[in-house]
């Protein structure tokens, strides 16, 4: 395999460039405030705040179970505090560093010229550049980024390439360093996120399409490197096993694994729609339909079935392109398969890596059709820079959206007004903005979507209260004690310290003695 580091010093021009488009889509992220998730995992989260040493959590958050995750965290927090800048530089450190690990894959794939002969010679190094540059500056990204707690996410990326990355670097040089470098960033991987499950599957098909020729030989040459890569299973199985994320994953939701599977092929043709036409971005998602029989699955559901079973085929036929579907199909799969996540149906934060396949094929495969046109490849490449320019502008106005977190939910509403989580997130940033009425509004909304959600239907009572309508508000405890018995304890204290401040002592003792005796339900 030809080597990275030849005379011609020019190859790492298109990474700085690549690297410098990305800094600057991302570049106006940095006051971006906590939201939404941010906001129970860092910023109410006793298990990281001050205390570097205890990066536990004593709730579930995004951080539950994951502690190479919680670790930069606590590590952010020491070095600033609650200062969400450095958690934003951070967050772009690693996109960055995803962007180079990227680069550095595609330029010595496409420089094997045991496999592509001296088809891409000159052109690898530009050809990685463009790949890394659209994929760092693509507007799906920005859940990933620019939502802080979505670290997770580009983390476990940043590892996964470095997996496959180390494991080149051995394929070109046998070398006991890549070998543990390639383990190691496995194991950090597993503990960071579980979308790492899939890392050794995709190392040996690596291997096998582009390095060895066969499972076989792959496996032969370089067995201590899977067998190290396969013992990293056991840190995921242990944290799984731990039951850190029993409350949002698993089978136990009245949701099957059949029901899920048919719903993500609609949420991937989803995916695939953002990918090539990112308008439209939506934060969260919580209100996806379920696909509880085949005659929901819709047309846009058959054809990513299809075409899963067409990458399938290609495996044997283009194995290069076999391995492109694979890359796709295998980083969505832990994530966008049978194992149900009940709180988070679709999340755009899962494209992270599976865009790096449609983005390489997208320009490798044009690249390679105008071989012979001299001509079409200079407008190809004016084409390319076009694409880098659209898509940064349009990343720099989703980070000025999501600056202002009553704009960024107020467009989740618009975009998913059937989304209860949406409707509440809303009204919870217009209490934010001394806005109560609009936010009672919303906490209404949410509750006509889902009339069991307690956190709307308290967050209600105490808008209508700081909007002045302290007898309703009165009126709305009551209901809400009759409707939510499990919590009735903090309704009695509601409605006691209203009744206490109009005056009405008597009915305040009642209410507070009630709260005492349901004690348990306090928060």
């Amino acid at each position: 395999m030809a080597e990275l580091n030849s005379p011609q010093r020019w190859q790492t021009l298109p990474l700085v460039l690549a690297l410098l488009c990305g800094f600057a889509a991302y570049c106006n992220s940095f006051r971006g405030p906590f939201i939404f998730d941010d906001i129970d995992a860092i910023q109410n989260n006793p298990g990281i705040n001050r205390n570097l040493q205890n990066s536990g959590q004593s709730f579930p958050t995004t951080l539950s179970g994951r502690p190479v995750l919680s670790f930069t965290f606590a590590a952010d927090e020491a070095i600033g505090g609650m200062h969400v800048e450095i958690y934003h530089a951070t967050n772009l450190l690693i996109h960055l560093a995803c962007g180079a690990l990227l680069f550095g894959i595609i330029c010595r794939n496409l420089l094997n010229q045991n496999f592509w002969g001296d088809r891409f010679e000159t052109s690898a190094p530009w050809l990685a550049g463009a790949i890394a540059a659209i994929w760092l500056v693509h507007p799906l990204n920005t859940q990933a980024v620019t939502y802080i707690v979505q670290r997770a996410e580009s983390l476990a990326a940043l590892f996964y390439l470095a997996v496959i990355y180390f494991l080149i670097r051995d394929a070109e040089k046998l070398s006991l360093g890549w070998k543990l470098s390639a383990i190691l960033s496995c194991a950090l991987g597993m503990a960071t996120k579980e979308s790492m499950a899939t890392t050794p599957l995709v190392a040996l098909l690596y291997d096998r399409t582009f390095v060895a020729g066969s499972f076989a030989a792959a496996i032969k040459k370089r067995a201590s490197l899977y067998a190290g890569l396969a013992v990293t299973w056991a840190i995921l199985g242990a944290i799984i096993f731990s039951g850190a994320r029993a409350s949002s994953v698993g089978f136990s939701h009245n949701i099957s694994a059949l029901d899920y599977a048919r719903t993500q092929l609609t949420v991937i043709a989803h995916y695939l729609y953002l990918a090539i036409w990112p308008q439209n971005l939506t934060l969260d998602y919580y209100d996806w339909p379920i696909a509880r029989n085949w005659l929901q699955l819709g047309a846009s559901g058959w054809i990513v079935a299809l075409a899963l079973f067409f990458f399938i085929a290609a495996f044997w036929l283009k194995p290069w392109l076999g391995f492109l579907g694979a890359w796709f199909f295998l980083t969505l799969a832990p994530s966008s398969s049978v194992v149900p996540i009940v709180t988070e149906i679709a999340a755009e934060q899962r494209m992270y890596l599976p865009l790096m396949a449609i983005i390489a094929l997208v320009v490798i495969g044009a690249w390679a059709l105008l071989a012979r046109v001299p001509a079409s490849r200079r407008v190809a490449s004016c084409i390319i820079v076009v694409v880098i320019a659209i898509f940064t502008a349009r990343t720099v106005m989703r980070n000025a959206e999501y600056r202002n977190p009553q704009i960024i939910w107020t467009d989740n509403v618009a975009q998913r007004p059937l989304n209860p989580r949406a409707h509440f997130n809303l009204g919870y940033s217009l209490m934010a903005q001394n806005n109560p009425a609009g936010a009672a509004t919303e906490f209404r909304n949410a509750l006509s979507l889902a009339p069991d959600y307690y956190a709307a239907a308290r967050s209600l009572g105490r808008a209508l209260e700081e909007s002045g309508r302290t007898k309703l508000a009165e009126q709305f405890y009551t209901r809400e004690i009759q409707s939510f018995p499990g919590f009735a304890g903090e309704a009695h204290v509601e409605r006691g310290r209203i009744r206490a401040s109009s005056g009405d002592l008597s009915g305040a003792e009642s209410d507070f003695q009630a709260a005492t005796r349901s004690s348990g339900n306090l928060p």
